[in-house]
């Protein structure tokens, strides 16, 4: 049996350094150095492998995050999918910004990846089609994959608009024994697109691809979990807005009694300050009444006797 990685085709040097993307060569010590890529020690499986180009690297890092951090449905998690057993999670994803940032050989470790990837996801848009890096990663993947599912996304232009058209040639034709398109072979991508769809139902239907279930039940019960969740939290929102206002409601008698405290305080004070000037009075009048006793005591002494 043929080695499959011998089939893949050479970018020419100037063609690739054009593209910005490193240069993918073939033949037997590529098949030799990918093989033994595979399979050496700690070489993992990636979920998936997105292909894009660089004008598409924003949509390319949002996908990239929403599939990481999707959490599959626990009623679908160890169910039977059309890939096998469903996981937990689809981690993780390889896109190249981030997994060969720094690598000393690109070419074999791109090709390793691809070789490693259960699916491929194409990021099509006008510039894409004409990208020759996207095409070579397309087909690349479909030689060393031949069985493995591609999939595909619209973040901008039209289908077969000659002017904006987004589906890379590889998409849109079969591949022959030497990796190249079979026109006679046409094929007929279903990508759903971001221009006309909400992001988190794109997400979900490329997700319900890579997770081999249908679209309408993964959708049907990540709207439960949603509503799930969103119970929960108007629920914990009631209870916060009911702890606020006992919480305001308890400052605002505490606030009345503090100011019927401090009034009463203000009498109290303003009683004693009252009482303790008519003490004083009372104590000037004594004084006063004493001493006319003890004048009136004096003259009476003073009179002579009759």
């Amino acid at each position: 049996m043929s080695n499959p990685f011998s089939k893949i085709i050479s970018i020419p040097v100037d063609t690739a350094t054009a593209v910005g993307k490193p240069v993918l060569s073939g033949g037997a010590d590529l098949a030799k150095q990918l093989t033994a890529l595979v399979g050496g020690a700690g070489a993992g499986r990636y979920a998936a492998f997105i292909s894009y180009s660089h004008a598409d690297i924003k949509v390319a890092r949002w996908l990239h995050r929403a599939i990481e951090n999707y959490r599959v449905p626990k009623a679908l998690v160890g169910t039977a999918g059309d890939r096998g057993p469903i996981p937990a999670r689809l981690r993780p994803i390889f896109r190249d910004e981030d997994e060969l940032a720094g690598a000393a050989e690109l070419g074999p470790k791109l090709l390793g990846a691809l070789a490693r990837s259960d699916a491929l996801i194409v990021i099509c848009s006008p510039t894409a089609a004409r990208s020759v890096w996207v095409d070579k990663e397309i087909r690349s993947f479909k030689t060393i994959n031949p069985d493995a599912p591609v999939f595909a996304l619209i973040a901008a232009g039209k289908p077969g608009d000659p002017d904006t058209d987004c589906f890379p040639a590889p998409l849109l034709f079969a591949l022959d024994a030497k990796g190249e398109l079979d026109r006679a072979q046409p094929l007929e991508p279903l990508a759903p697109d971001l221009q006309k769809n909400d992001r988190n139902i794109v997400k979900l239907k490329l997700i319900a691809g890579l997770l081999g279930t249908p679209y309408a039940s993964l959708y049907r019960r990540d709207q439960r979990r949603s509503r799930r969740i969103a119970v929960a939290l108007g629920t914990f929102a009631f209870l916060l807005i009911l702890l606020l206002s006992g919480l305001s409601i308890a400052a605002f008698t505490y606030a009345r009694m503090a100011v019927q405290q401090r009034n009463e305080a203000q009498a109290a004070r303003k009683l004693a300050e009252e009482n303790a000037d008519k003490a004083e009075r009372r104590a000037w009048l004594a004084q006063v009444a004493a001493q006319e006793v003890r004048r009136l005591a004096d003259e009476g002494n003073n009179c002579p006797p009759p």
